[in-house]
């Protein structure tokens, strides 16, 4: 990617930032914008995730401060607030002020700080083989889709994408993130000057929906294997209505208009080949391995030199393969795309 940016000081803090957590072994995401219904309301600097078992999983909103004056007790207060309408786990406060009374404030609502003294050493190791979140979005903003997203740019896509994470970690947020990533698979395919924009967006969005699958796995993995199946077939044909709920409120569209029957649109939602995801997300070996995949996408949305689809680990390559399957692209057909590549 050409034309890299020179960042500021708050952008380059929040990059070293970024790296110093995925070097810990978090997924983490760089300026997600918090909506509700159309509206954005403010957003957070990072989002971490982490999976610490099978059963559990960690959220963490990080408020980034590189000022001379940083208002820390504001932040702590601000960042706490957020942790709790999010239902996040923890929150993290990155500020310039090395005041011992921060810490004792901070301590007490149970925030962690990263001082200016942690913020210095950072700056010591500014070196990444990644592009930045600036560079992605100057990129981004040069494409639209002109249909299929109300003529909005790719920009505006990917901060939806990213949004999702903080409100939509559930089977709805999960079907419309497998819509997005269907439009670029589709971009990867026509073979225009867009396509490495696509080749990025598509691995992105994808971590997106590793994260989000993840997230959903955790409250099902104690269930039976035909348990589990079942929810994960209801949820990708139904959202977060379920069979049960949609069936309700078919009946009630049927009970308010008068018409004899709504079947056609329930036979077409069980028509839908979720067995293709059902199948692969439900087998232990790759729920195990969904939280890592996720996190070699991300890098890979974000590496300088970007990476073919067809030159991915097997690993890689065969989630892309179950997605493509699901969407009925033949295989061949996508990964032959890149064989002009050198």
């Amino acid at each position: 990617m050409e034309n890299q940016q020179t960042l500021f000081k708050g952008e380059l803090i929040e990059e070293l930032l970024r790296n110093y957590f995925l070097s810990l072994g978090y997924f983490v995401v760089r300026g997600i914008l918090l909506k509700y219904e159309n509206n954005d309301l403010t957003d957070i600097d990072l989002y971490l995730y982490g999976r610490s078992s099978s059963l559990t999983r960690q959220r963490i909103n990080v408020d980034i401060k590189n000022k001379k004056s940083p208002q820390a007790f504001e932040r702590i207060v601000w960042a706490n607030g957020l942790m709790k309408i999010l239902n996040f786990d923890s929150c993290i406060v990155a500020t310039t002020d090395n005041r011992p009374v921060v810490q004792s404030f901070a301590h007490t609502h149970k925030t962690t700080i990263l001082d200016g003294a942690f913020l210095q050493k950072l700056r010591s190791n500014p070196s990444s083989d990644r592009i930045s979140e600036e560079d992605l979005l100057n990129e981004l903003s040069k494409h639209k889709s002109y249909k299929t997203f109300g003529n909005k740019d790719w920009k505006y896509i990917y901060e939806l994408s990213k949004s999702k994470l903080l409100t939509e970690q559930d089977f709805s947020g999960f079907n419309s993130s497998l819509t997005n990533f269907h439009y670029f698979t589709e971009k990867v395919l026509v073979g225009d000057q867009k396509k490495e924009s696509a080749i990025r967006m598509s691995y992105l969005i994808l971590s997106h929906m590793l994260i989000i699958i993840d997230f959903i796995l955790k409250d099902i993995a104690f269930l039976e294997q035909h348990d589990r199946e079942k929810k994960l077939s209801d949820g990708l044909k139904f959202g977060n209505l379920g069979k049960e709920g949609v069936d309700r409120i078919i009946a009630m569209v049927v009970q308010i208009s008068g018409i004899k029957s709504a079947g056609g649109v329930m036979e077409t939602l069980e028509n839908i080949p979720t067995n293709i995801l059902r199948d692969f997300f439900s087998k232990n070996e790759n729920a195990n391995n969904i939280f890592s995949w996720a996190i070699n996408f991300e890098n890979l949305g974000f590496k300088k030199i970007l990476t073919y689809p067809d030159k991915l680990d097997s690993p890689l390559k065969a989630i892309i393969s179950v997605m493509l399957d699901y969407m009925m692209i033949e295989r061949k057909r996508y990964f032959e795309t890149f064989h002009f590549k050198i």
